[in-house]
């Protein structure tokens, strides 16, 4: 593909940011400036993330969508980590949509973005969703709507649109999955020294005062959520064994070990219930389509047991943890309360729901005395218990149309990448889209929607699995999983 023309910012275009950065600082953030010496700082700051910026344009914008992945890991945990709650992972998503827009020379050999049928459909479900936390009045809550923005679907499905150009190449899918890796030996070895200790090691530092505070000896990661843990550390782990059959070298090969090992740990120390089952579903269903994952099953099994088994056995408090995971019942009756309630609000309000992210502030009345099991689970603006169903969360708040729209997205997108034609290269991406999908979908019965990372990561999964498919095409390629 010849390059296409690119744009390069003169030297005083970055100085002018620089300045308008400082001035939308001083108008907007006058209360931390004036205290102690970050006053001082901000200036110099500024500069080096202007410089920064400067240096990502030149560069692929794979680059700066992979940084965005990383550092959607910590979203809204900035401000707890001492950055004044400045949104890394989205400034990153606003400099790689300038890139690709403004043509960049990093973008100079990146395919054009194409729009596909499929792009429209996810467009309608934002329109829908956006237009039910307007008629909701929940449209000003920010909680609200960046729950809209980054899990429903803006930020994901733009991903999802962005990811087949921007990985288009070799060379940028091995930069995500060698990113992919490093996440999950990190979120794996996080899991263990949170779970078991040494706390010391649990780096950012956050994460062991949030335990603290909820001391059930479940591994929430940075996400202080066991579900988005346990859904990284499984996607992660899907990409070590990717890994495992691509990388050639000796200390890759056993750092991918090392990062599969530890990513089974931490989907196991999340303790939920729910992650275990999808786990084992999204396992199931990537080796039952390959004839070789089919031969490797039984002894995948075995050693997934073992080395589980291994861990009950040498860790008593561990033992005793999962012990007491399996047998607590008070999750089990808030599921059952709450399905319950759902279930009659969908029946009052069938077609549009109550609004985006009414349940909370709606449910109070809907919830009954069952004969069997106290009533439990039922939320109040006070004490926000979200809907531990994310199905049956869309169709009280969004209605069956909205859950419709929302399903229909998965289908078309990431089935449509994973059976999809397109190279034989990305074969090993469809294949593992599809054990991620599958754990999605599972845990998604058993749990609610999960934070961005895992959002942000299924979606540029699915782009990177749906490729670019050429204009013209004189031999027919290859298609899905065969």
């Amino acid at each position: 593909m010849p390059p296409r023309a690119v744009w390069r910012p003169p030297w005083y275009a970055w100085v002018i940011a620089w300045l308008a950065i400082l001035a939308l600082a001083y108008k907007f953030g006058q209360e931390r400036l004036h205290h102690g010496s970050l006053a001082l700082l901000w200036p110099p700051l500024a500069g080096a993330g202007v410089l920064g910026v400067r240096k990502l344009w030149h560069l692929p914008p794979s680059i700066t969508m992979c940084i965005a992945i990383a550092l959607s890991l910590f979203s809204g945990g900035w401000g707890m980590m001492g950055l004044g709650g400045i949104p890394l992972d989205r400034v990153a998503i606003v400099i790689l949509l300038a890139q690709l827009l403004l043509l960049a020379p990093g973008v100079a050999r990146t395919p054009r973005l194409r729009l596909r049928n499929v792009h429209l459909l996810l467009a309608i479900a934002i329109l829908y969703a956006l237009g039910s936390a307007v008629a909701a009045h929940t449209i000003g809550n920010g909680a609200d709507l960046l729950a809209l923005i980054d899990q429903f679907g803006v930020t994901p499905y733009l991903a999802f649109l962005l990811a087949p150009s921007v990985f288009a190449h070799e060379r940028d899918r091995n930069l995500l999955l060698g990113l992919l890796v490093a996440i999950g030996a990190y979120l794996g070895t996080t899991a263990i020294f949170e779970s078991l200790g040494p706390h010391a090691l649990v780096f950012p530092r956050y994460i062991v005062h949030v335990d603290a505070a909820l001391p059930e000896g479940r591994a929430g990661g940075p996400f202080q959520s066991p579900v988005s843990n346990g859904f990284s550390t499984f996607a992660c782990g899907v990409a070590a064994c990717m890994a495992l059959t691509r990388w050639r070298g000796a200390w890759a090969r056993a750092f991918a070990v090392f990062a599969l090992v530890v990513c089974m740990y931490g989907c196991f120390l999340t303790l939920e219930r729910g992650v275990w089952i999808a786990a084992m579903a999204g396992t199931a269903a990537a080796a039952l389509v390959t004839r070789r994952g089919r031969r490797l099953v039984a002894p995948a099994a075995c050693t997934c047991a073992l080395v589980i088994g291994g861990g009950l056995t040498l860790s008593p408090a561990l033992a005793s943890k999962v012990s007491g995971r399996v047998g607590y019942k008070v999750s089990v009756w808030d599921r059952e309360n709450q399905t319950a309630a759902g279930l009659r609000m969908v029946a009052a309000k069938p077609l549009l729901g109550f609004g985006w992210q009414r349940f909370i502030s709606d449910n109070q009345e809907y919830f009954r005395q069952a004969s069997s099991y106290p009533m439990t689970g039922y939320s109040t603006p006070e004490r926000p218990i979200p809907l531990h169903d994310t199905y049956l969360a869309y169709a009280v708040e969004l209605g069956l149309v909205g859950l419709a729209l929302w399903l229909a997205s998965i289908a078309w997108g990431l089935g449509g990448a994973v059976f999809g034609s397109a190279d034989v290269g990305l074969r090993p991406w469809k294949l593992g889209l599809l054990a991620v999908s599958v754990f999605f979908l599972v845990v998604a019965v058993f749990d609610p929607q999960p934070q961005p990372f895992p959002e942000l990561l299924l979606w540029s999964w699915g782009g990177v699995a749906l490729g670019v498919l050429p204009r013209r095409r004189r031999h027919a390629p290859a298609s899905g999983l065969a």
